[in-house]
């Protein structure tokens, strides 16, 4: 298995409103992404008396060889994510991950 972990950053939305778009519209994109066999999005928290996040949540992105997320990410779908979010005034951060430590199972 190889993930792609993705780290959103905040934009000039609300963090309810970002989640909001990041949930409804832009998940729909993503989700086309070629030889994605899983998806899943940790929505942020507000923190403390402010009510905000430094970010609007991570997702991780998971395929099952990596040859499928090499060609994922080549294609005009992944571009199409990235160009969606960036339409928002957003910005990721971006690893690939090639193996998981458990520290506590």
């Amino acid at each position: 298995m190889i993930k792609m972990a993705i780290t959103l950053l905040r934009n000039d939305m609300t963090l309810e409103e970002q989640q909001r778009w990041w949930v409804e519209e832009h998940a729909p994109i993503a989700r086309q992404v070629p030889g994605l066999a899983g998806y899943v999005i940790y929505l942020a928290k507000p923190e403390g008396d402010t009510g905000d996040a430094q970010i609007c949540g991570t997702d991780d992105m998971i395929f099952e060889t990596w040859e499928d997320a090499e060609r994922a990410f080549a294609s005009p779908e992944w571009a199409a994510a990235r160009a969606h979010t960036a339409e928002t005034g957003g910005s990721a951060l971006r690893a690939w991950i090639g193996e998981t430590v458990h520290i506590i199972e």
